[in-house]
Order: structure tokens, then C-alpha cells, then sequence
């Protein structure tokens, strides 16, 4: 279970990015929820183009459930979630901005404390029993203050935790858990890389260079 935390929109890039690669190399269907209306078909469909892949295919493999409440974030996850698991046997669960709903102004914290923590070991207890790897984000990038003491539950059940930071010169992966941190240069999604062509060092769309280059 692993934690994306962080006021950035590259996690939900991340998210995306996640999904298509968990459909291509397991060869598995991915489960998410979504709770901030962040998942973006097109998005996934770029990205597919971007990686020669049938984007038809990725889309009917993604099950995408949204939910515009806390209340229907709870069920989706307490009363579906488990059943989706059990079905198609995903290798990815991504639920997207957790704690969003949970900090509606007509619920009463107490409640939302509560439901949110139910959610959270949810999630943790379906991670580990069906064996799936489940990526989580605490809130949608310029949603509002986030309460800290909301995704300090996520915080505390997550097996890694991924705090990113924005600065001018890129992003700030930091591991609080692990003690470490790196700062990142995100390559726009457009731009190719050489590590995106395939085929053998003689092959057509090979990204082999010679050393004596």
C-alpha cells in the first residue's frame, strides 16, 4: 500500500501513468476509485498511444467507479470494493483523493475521523489478503487546506509513503519512512525519451547506442 501525498498535480500523472503500465505488464485488469473526479480516460489514452498499446483494450481493463460523496466513497469501498477484488483479480487498486469528500463542511468531524479510518483499513486488510498492490493519494491537488490529521491515517497504514514538494528546478520525492529524498525532473508527457523505443541493439526502433558513438 503506498501513499502519494503532497499538494502537486504530478501525482495524479503518476496515477495514470501506473495504470496503464500495471495493465501492460501484468497483463491484469486495475480497479479505481475515484473520490476527487481526477481519472481521465483521455489521459490514459495519450498514454497508450505514447506506448504503441491499444488504448480499447487498457480502457475496457481499467473498472472506474466515482463517487461524489463521503457516503458513497464509504460504500464503494466497504460494500463493493472487495467483491470488484474477487472478480477481476486486479494487480493495481488506486483510489484517488481520500480524504476529499471526508472534509465536506455539512459532516461532522468526528464522523468523518471515523468513516475515513474504516476506508483506510479497508484498503490495508484487501491489500494484504488478496495480495494486489493498492496506490493511494490523500487529496486533490488544489482542492483546499487539506486536514493533516486526515491523511495522517492514511500515513500510518501505508507500507511506503510518497511526499512530493514543487520547486522551480522540479519536484522533491522525499520517503519519510525510509529517510530519504531525491529531487526529480518530470519529463513532459509528449516528449520521448530513448528508453521508450523498443527492439534488440540491431532493431528498427532500437534505442541502443553504440559506445564507440
Amino acid at each position: 500500500m503506498v501513499l502519494f501525498e503532497g499538494d502537486t498535480g504530478y501525482a495524479s500523472t503518476l496515477l495514470h501513468l501506473l495504470c496503464v503500465k500495471a495493465v501492460h505488464e501484468f497483463d491484469e485488469e486495475v480497479v479505481w476509485i475515484d473520490g476527487g473526479n481526477t481519472v481521465d480516460p483521455y489521459s490514459i489514452s495519450a498514454l497508450c498511444k505514447k506506448m504503441r498499446m491499444d488504448k480499447r483494450d487498457v480502457l475496457s481493463r481499467v473498472n472506474i467507479s466515482r463517487a461524489f460523496t463521503a457516503y458513497q466513497l464509504v460504500t464503494l469501498i466497504d460494500e463493493k470494493l472487495e467483491q470488484e477484488i474477487i472478480e477481476s483479480t486486479p494487480a493495481v487498486v488506486i483510489v484517488s483523493s481520500l480524504t476529499d469528500l471526508f472534509q465536506d463542511k455539512d459532516m461532522k468531524w468526528a464522523e468523518s475521523y471515523q468513516l475515513l479510518r474504516r476506508c483506510v483499513d479497508d484498503i490495508r486488510r484487501m491489500t494484504q489478503e488478496h495480495e494486489t498492490i493498492s496506490f493511494v493519494t490523500d487529496h486533490t491537488a488544489g482542492y483546499g487546506r487539506t486536514d493533516n490529521r486526515l491523511t495522517a491515517l492514511i500515513r500510518v497504514q501505508a507500507d511506503r509513503v510518497i511526499h512530493m514538494k514543487e520547486k522551480k528546478d522540479g519536484t522533491v520525492f522525499n520517503l519519510p519512512k525510509e529517510g530519504r529524498s531525491t529531487l526529480f525532473h518530470p519529463v513532459p508527457w509528449n516528449q520521448s525519451t530513448l528508453d521508450e523505443y523498443g527492439g534488440d541493439h540491431d532493431g528498427e526502433d532500437g534505442a541502443y547506442i553504440s559506445p564507440s558513438t
